[in-house]
């Protein structure tokens, strides 16, 4: 019995330990209330212990309008995605407009 629980407490943690959330802050307060846009834009980064990046200060909204062709922004978002309880975070910003 002792056995079990053990295994099931080892299986609950690993669970909890690999699970993942997601998070999406919009910033539409920037395009007022014009619309979306047709082009869409993103540029991402993974963040390991909250130091360390993957492509630095390169994650940002100009490099994500310039990924999508955008020349006039009208929204943006930021995502974030968090694995292995928050040591592991990709970034995401994701610019909309023309």
């Amino acid at each position: 019995m002792k056995k079990i629980m053990t295994m099931a407490a080892s299986a609950a943690f690993a669970l909890c330990f690999m699970s993942s959330c997601a998070t999406i802050n919009s910033g539409a307060a920037l395009g007022g209330n014009t619309a979306i846009g047709q082009k869409v834009g993103e540029a991402t980064s993974t963040i390991i212990l909250g130091a360390w990046s993957s492509k630095g200060e390169q994650n940002n909204i100009k490099e994500a309008a310039k990924n999508g062709g955008i020349t006039k922004i009208s929204q943006v978002e930021y995502i974030d995605k968090s694995m292995l309880l928050g040591i592991v975070i990709q970034h995401t910003t994701r610019v909309y407009g023309e």
